[in-house]
């Protein structure tokens, strides 16, 4: 490009950029490659600013350098409105675990170990693209009636690397935290990208930063997969919910707000597994307006990622007084797109109601003891899960809210038949 062009087009630019709608502030970054002025998205102000760090006007930034080759140049100009258009070669983003992958585009093959990564995808009208599964989604057909009938390649513990190359995938979507990086990313081929997704819901703050990187993540697979219209979909039907039900808990006092113990399955008539800070049940609980009690009182660092996660004597639980004990029901069994009664949720909900000296805690005296199961709350869907939780701690404030018909809405949103109303088990005790 000579000196000339280049300066016309950055005249071009400036105008465009003067006739573009104002978008409101956003308090995330895209971790996008080619998002130079590091604001929610890749637009013309981008490519401006890339355009300015070249010709010594601005300061670099690291998402600046689009090509992801350590220079910015015009290069990284082009990429950038590559990427605006769809058409780039490669796109290079930060993962959940805030490493720098680099993906191809456009991506046709993809092999998921991650449940939750596997809605988005469903969301975002991808399922057609996958070509291998791990082996927990071939019993989920409800919940995944495509990608459940995809070929298996291994566990979650022990990848199939073999059957992953048999399947020649563009990019394998897994946990943060596993398959392990020596069981996996160092067995496979640098053409083959592992690309780490969070996708499971509100994180552990349960506020605007956590909501924020859900944004951002759905927002960042729109761009991976070509996906922006699906994954925006997906953001409106997220914000009219979490942003109403935010609002009105903001106007609960904190002396008024609910005093909650959180568990999950697996506990015993001397201690339950208790879950603190850091697990995603926990921004849940604190989004719904409650206080969870467990927060910094569960030493147990799960796995090294912070989250407190373990056992609590009952007898501790019982001196607290919980006002409202909240279960997350997983394990054997435990697939509410699956199950065709409540029956397992049931005796779970009977177990914490009968453990010895219980009927003295506020929460079993008042019939406060509710149930959410990880396959609907801790995903995508945790908005629906959200508004059950809501409406259980404080019914009078939202009477009006319907979590079955925001449920089946992202039922919808997934393209999936399935009815809400007369299938799976997914909170207990069920809502009206």
């Amino acid at each position: 490009m000579t000196g000339n062009n280049f300066l016309f087009g950055l005249v071009i630019t400036v105008i465009l950029l003067t006739c573009m709608p104002v978008a409101s502030a956003s308090t995330y970054t895209l971790g996008v490659f080619g998002n130079a002025n590091e604001d929610d998205t890749i637009d013309l102000k981008d490519v401006e600013y890339t355009t300015s760090v070249v010709l010594g006007l601005d300061d670099q930034t690291q998402l600046a350098d689009a090509k992801y080759n350590g220079e910015i140049n015009i290069l990284d100009v082009t990429q950038t409105e590559l990427i605006m258009l769809g058409k780039e070669k490669e796109l290079t983003v930060f993962d959940a675990d805030d490493k720098i992958v680099t993906v191809p585009q456009p991506i046709d093959r993809i092999v998921v170990y991650h449940h939750q990564c596997a809605e988005m995808l469903q969301v975002l009208d991808l399922d057609d693209k996958v070509v291998g599964v791990r082996d927990t989604f071939e019993t989920q057909f409800r919940r995944f009636p495509v990608i459940s009938a995809k070929p298996s390649i291994g566990s979650g513990d022990s990848p199939d690397i073999e059957a992953i190359l048999s399947v020649e995938p563009d990019v394998v979507m897994a946990y943060t935290f596993y398959p392990e990086h020596e069981s996996l990313d160092d067995k496979l081929p640098d053409h083959i990208a592992v690309l780490r997704m969070g996708c499971s819901g509100i994180g552990e703050l349960g506020g605007t930063e956590d909501i924020d990187a859900v944004r951002e993540e759905a927002i960042k697979l729109g761009y991976i997969f070509d996906a922006i219209g699906e994954a925006e979909r997906y953001l409106e039907w997220h914000d009219k919910y979490v942003d109403e039900i935010s609002k009105r808990i903001s106007e609960i006092p904190d002396d008024e707000r609910l005093r909650v113990f959180v568990e999950s399955s697996g506990g015993t008539d001397l201690a339950r597994t208790g879950i603190g800070g850091g697990h995603p049940a926990h921004g849940l609980c604190l989004l719904a307006g409650g206080i969870n009690i467990g927060a910094g009182c569960i030493p147990v660092d799960l796995d090294g990622s912070g989250c407190e996660y373990g056992d609590i004597e009952v007898e501790w639980i019982l001196d607290q007084n919980p006002e409202v004990i909240l279960g997350r029901a997983m394990g054997s069994g435990i697939r509410p797109y699956e199950l065709d009664d409540n029956a397992l949720l049931k005796a779970y909900h009977d177990e914490i109601k009968s453990l010895p000296g219980s009927e003295n805690v506020a929460a079993v005296k008042n019939d406060r003891v509710y149930l959410i199961t990880n396959d609907h709350a801790i995903t995508p869907n945790y908005p629906s899960a959200l508004a059950a939780m809501a409406k259980w701690f404080y019914p009078d404030r939202f009477e009006d809210m319907d979590p079955q018909a925001i449920h089946q809405e992202y039922m919808d949103l997934m393209d999936i038949s399935f009815d809400v109303y007369e299938q799976g088990a997914f909170v207990y005790p069920e809502l009206s």
